[in-house]
């Protein structure tokens, strides 16, 4: 028994604080002949402690860390599945083990930036370009914080910084359309969506965010039928898009196609029932038409998702205005 908490206690030594280990030989010759004694006790002992043995000559800390590979690709995971907190913390397990790890920065970055903590984002970009300043992903993800926080000067600037590296990549691309959008360079912005669907259909890439975006950006130019003609190509990908078939159906009010507008805000509404803008431009379009006990109903619906809108307010004084003259005309 001697030997075998000598044994123990050397290799603890070792595998924790460094110490030399003894001369196995030695041991192991002691070991073979007290198992060969035929003590059934003294054998299961003598077979643990070797089995020990074996282990603490591995390579590696005695309690292993979780594998890199395996944390990362679950954290991944999280991250796809809109479980951002837990896709965190498997981010900052990685790297602890290995702070150099760029992806981890990158996909830290999107996590933080689908949380809205974009000035954490913002570092995890930062942090991912010092290691390698030509990783064009840490640009790209850079600009699209960027974005949301409406600094659409910088967006721009790292969006072609980002095209520099990667001159074929869609997302910035689009990314640029919509910084310009953002500064009201519309025409410029047209070339820029312009030159993602170029890209994209020769790259084979899904454009129905891209042409949503040259669709909002021609709407804003009041350039109308062109800008239907982009929703209609985003539905014809998403027909299941709410906000596309609002959107149709707010260019052909412009219009003047009323008819096929409120089909249009009724496949909107379909899927998604509370979609108060879209209740409250089915009631306008319903009071030009005259068809003011369905529009009321609208506007009284919107105003249920949004109290006190001021839109859907004005537009339901004007129906009760109407009815109240066909009452009284009455």
């Amino acid at each position: 028994m001697a030997y075998f908490i000598t044994l123990i206690v050397a290799f603890l030594g070792h595998a924790l604080g460094g110490l030399a280990l003894p001369d196995l030989r030695h041991y192991t010759s002691t070991y073979s002949t007290r198992i060969a004694s035929g003590k059934k006790i003294m054998r299961t002992v003598y077979a643990l402690s070797i089995l020990l043995l074996c282990h603490l000559l591995q390579p590696g800390p005695i309690f292993p860390e979780e594998d890199i590979v395996a944390l990362f690709k679950k954290a991944n995971l999280f991250a796809s599945a809109g479980r951002y907190n837990e896709a965190l913390e498997g981010y900052d397990k990685v790297l602890k083990q290995d702070p150099q790890l760029i992806h981890a920065w990158n996909n830290k970055g999107n996590a933080l930036a689908a949380l809205c903590r974009n000035e954490e984002a913002l570092g995890c970009f930062n942090k991912a370009l010092e290691l390698d300043p030509k990783y064009a992903f840490a640009w790209s993800g850079k600009g699209n914080t960027l974005m949301t926080m409406k600094r659409y000067t910088e967006a721009l600037e790292v969006y072609e910084k980002t095209l520099e590296l990667a001159p074929k990549d869609v997302y910035a691309w689009n990314g640029k359309g919509n910084a310009l959008t953002g500064l009201k360079r519309y025409q410029e912005a047209l070339e820029a969506y312009d030159k993602a669907l170029e890209v994209g259909a020769y790259c084979n890439t899904p454009l129905q965010e891209v042409w949503f975006n040259k669709g909002t950006t021609l709407k804003e130019m009041e350039r109308y039928v062109e800008a239907l003609e982009c929703f209609e190509q985003v539905v014809e990908v998403d027909p299941q898009s709410p906000s596309a078939w609002y959107n149709m159906g707010h260019l052909l009010h412009h219009l003047k196609r009323d008819a096929e507008a409120l089909k249009c805000y009724d496949l909107a509404l379909e899927r998604t029932p509370r979609f108060a803008e879209a209740l409250r431009d089915k009631a306008e379009v319903l009071r030009e038409l005259g068809r003011f006990n369905e529009a009321l109903e609208c506007c009284q619906s919107s105003l249920e998702i949004e109290p006190g809108c001021e839109a859907t307010l004005r537009t339901q004084a004007l129906i009760q205005e109407a009815l109240g003259k066909t009452a009284g005309a009455k």
